[in-house]
């Protein structure tokens, strides 16, 4: 962590009472999550009218989808670390503004090729976004509030995916697939421009970075939180070198095992989430559940994850982000087990099918507070950019892998547990990464 010095004054932004201007930055983040989740799902509610218009094959959608995928994880390895050198506020601004003029460019191409890079771009934004959004808050929010608003920021990505949904719905049939990209690209510039308005630099930033005029900025902000202002800045914790260096930091010997550990239950939401969210209606359709309510029940497992999500910010605070993570991951692989040998009641189906969403939902909330928690000020968002890009990985193979065991025709009874093996991991997994470490991720 940072020296004592910048642990003292880091207590103006994290004693409470919680301030107007610490909660005008934290719903603005709040707003910015649910455009990022509002321009990750457009394409999803486009794609049935671009594979018309465009007669396309389905596997092409597929490569489109993809590289949106890769966006995101090079957004998370290659842009989010950046904000532990240029700053919070100028990677959240700059991302929103690339996700708002990549989305109105995709309202006017005719193209597969541009449609495949601009879906790359717009990952690019949206990956570079969630770790910073993620770091942002934590850094302005109370001690003791801080999980539930991070918890909250991950909620708006889930509310953004409905709002697409909703917008869809009603924009798409009326004037075609176009205007979904067009209404999602001005939110976000909208969001971009209050951003640049409204959105300050991280106090912790600013006097472990120092950053130019970081004084006078450190200052304007205190003024903003009606704290006395500094004379000089404190002085400046070591650092081990920038760029590539930061991410070096990374494994050194106090956060090499933790770090590798993070990235293993990282991977292991994602891979047991993605396979979850992408075959989940086709698996209920295969055990007798009829096609529209395998697809309606995405409103009962997306309403599920959501409570997920918020819960865990409780649970974090209560016994600590570490020990509500590992619960999580096990409580999903319980579920993933039962559903694989239940049989096929409807009602029963989609009631474990919630509590796995709900279940695995939490992990990933739990992941990063943990990982905001454990790592010092200068690094934390290259650490949680990190853990995010690598465990997005599991986002690839977990789908893949799924399609592959039902191909062979294995049933749930053998697919199911699979997944709920991952789990278990990721439960050991942090476990293990905190095992005996008496650190902030320990009792948050």
């Amino acid at each position: 962590m940072a020296d004592a010095g910048h642990l003292g004054v880091a207590q103006i932004v994290r004693s409470g009472p919680l301030k107007p201007w610490q909660l005008v930055t934290i719903i603005l983040c709040i707003l910015i999550n649910i455009s990022d989740g509002l321009d990750t799902s457009a394409i999803a509610y486009a794609a049935p009218s671009i594979l018309h218009d465009w007669r396309l094959a389905p596997d092409t959608m597929g490569l489109i989808f993809s590289l949106g995928a890769a966006g995101l994880v090079c957004g998370a390895i290659f842009i989010a670390p950046l904000a532990d050198r240029i700053g919070r506020r100028n990677i959240i601004i700059g991302a929103v503004a690339l996700n708002g003029v990549s989305m109105l460019a995709i309202a006017a191409v005719d193209s597969v090729e541009a449609l495949l890079a601009l879906r790359f771009v717009t990952g690019l934004g949206i990956g570079a976004l969630v770790p910073s959004l993620s770091v942002m808050v934590i850094e302005f929010s109370t001690a003791r509030r801080g999980n539930i608003f991070l918890a909250l920021v991950h909620v708006g990505f889930a509310l953004g995916a409905m709002l697409g949904a909703a917008m869809g719905a009603v924009l798409i049939e009326s004037f075609g697939w176009r205007s979904i990209f067009v209404f999602a690209g001005m939110v976000s510039l909208v969001l971009a421009a209050l951003s640049v308005l409204l959105l300050p630099e991280s106090l912790h930033f600013l006097l472990t970075r120092q950053p130019r005029n970081a004084l006078a900025r450190a200052n304007a902000l205190l003024v903003r939180l009606d704290e006395p202002q500094l004379k000089t800045l404190p002085s400046r914790p070591p650092t081990r070198g920038t760029g590539r260096g930061t991410v070096r930091m990374l494994f050194a010997a106090e956060h090499r095992k933790t770090t590798l550990l993070l990235w293993l239950a990282a991977f292991a939401r994602y891979f047991v989430s993605y396979f979850l969210t992408q075959w989940k209606p086709q698996i209920l359709v295969l055990a007798g559940v009829s096609p529209a309510l395998a697809i309606a029940s995405g409103i009962v497992t997306g309403g599920a994850a959501i409570m997920g999500a918020l819960l865990m910010g409780t649970f974090a605070s209560a016994i600590g982000a570490p020990r509500a993570t590992c619960a999580s991951f096990v409580l999903c692989a319980a579920s993933l087990v039962i559903f694989g040998f239940i049989q096929a009641e409807p009602v029963l189906l989609l009631t474990v099918a919630a509590v796995a969403l709900f279940a695995i939902e939490a992990t990933f909330t739990g992941v990063v507070i943990a990982a905001t928690r454990f790592y010092p000020v200068e690094l934390r968002s290259t650490g949680v950019g990190y853990a995010i890009g690598v465990g997005r990985f599991g986002a690839i193979a977990g789908p893949y892998l799924g399609g592959a065991l039902l191909a062979m025709n294995l049933g749930r009874a053998i697919v199911y547990p699979v997944y709920a093996a991952a789990c278990l991991i990721g439960a050991a997994a942090v476990l293990l990464a905190f095992r005996g470490r008496k650190s902030a991720a320990a009792s948050a």
